[in-house]
């Protein structure tokens, strides 16, 4: 079997855990190990490049489930299979980056809005602020916008 490598020899060459070699078989982004009489598992030299391109993939941001496509589109790994799917995944990912960034971009200006409006109230009027409830509709405390940009979604 020395034509193979151990789950703890793949992993290190290919500079992820034990833990994750073991994962991304169970999710099929690396064919099945081979299993040594002394049950051991044995994965070919070829899954140090798979594991690899899943490393840059990920750091790219693709999603397992977009890395998974790419792999099941060309087991070969031939570029030019791959690399047409691969740029349009990155162009929707820079779209939804670009759709991203302006919510942010829109909400910063909220705040900023209501730091001001903060910023400029008179002293008076926060000092008579303590009467009011800070959870009211009125209360000059939390300023409110109502085109509020951004929404939390956790």
């Amino acid at each position: 079997m020395s034509a193979t490598l151990t789950v703890g020899a793949l992993a290190r060459r290919a500079n992820v855990t034990t833990k994750t070699v073991r994962y991304y078989e169970s999710l099929g982004l690396l064919p099945r190990a081979s299993r040594g009489d002394n049950g051991y598992r044995y994965y070919p030299h070829n899954a140090v490049e798979r594991l690899t391109f899943i490393r840059r993939a990920k750091q790219l941001g693709l999603s397992l489930g977009e890395i998974s496509d790419l792999i099941s589109r060309s087991e070969d790994g031939m570029c030019n299979v791959i690399s047409p799917e691969l740029q349009r995944m990155l162009e929707r990912k820079i779209a939804e980056f670009d759709r991203q960034l302006t919510e942010i971009a829109a909400f910063r200006q909220t705040l900023a809005t209501a730091a001001n409006q903060l910023a400029t109230c008179a002293d008076d009027t926060i000092s008579t602020c303590g009467s009011c409830s800070a959870f009211a509709a009125t209360c000059g405390c939390m300023p409110v916008s109502t085109d509020l940009a951004f929404q939390a979604t956790t």
